[in-house]
């Protein structure tokens, strides 16, 4: 139910109440899996929805007034609050946690679960996930 909600989100993201409750939505999942990632998602193909929410919003088009260059300090601030880059930034900052955590299967805890996890994630979503970054 939420992967319906959280699609028609982003088909709708002119709509800023959309874009917030995108925010927010991205916020619970940062800081519910900050120090460790759940259990839950580390089996089987459980995080598959979420790395491709993840995606797809990294992958948004930037809106052309956001996109223009400038100079103006007002105008670069009013920008930097925009909650276009705020969920950009958040997703940024969740995608790169868990690469860095579990993107190296050789630099995780001995774990069985943790292994197998890693090198799944570093198989199916590195490469997809980095493209995105860059």
């Amino acid at each position: 139910m939420l992967g319906s909600l959280v699609n028609d989100m982003i088909n709708n993201k002119e709509n800023s109440d959309a874009l917030y409750m995108l925010h927010l939505v991205c916020k619970v999942f940062y800081v519910g899996n900050q120090l460790q990632i759940s259990p839950y998602l580390m089996e089987g193909d459980n995080l598959d929805p979420w790395v491709m929410f993840f995606k797809t919003i990294l992958d948004m088009e930037c809106p052309p007034d956001l996109n223009t260059p400038t100079d103006d300090q007002n105008e670069i601030q009013r920008r930097d609050k925009s909650i276009f880059w705020k969920i950009k930034g958040i997703t940024g900052k969740i995608t790169y946690r868990i690469f860095v955590k579990y993107g190296n299967p050789s630099l995780v805890e001995d774990k069985v679960l943790t292994k197998t996890f890693s090198n799944s994630f570093s198989l199916k979503y590195s490469i997809p996930l980095l493209e995105s970054h860059l």
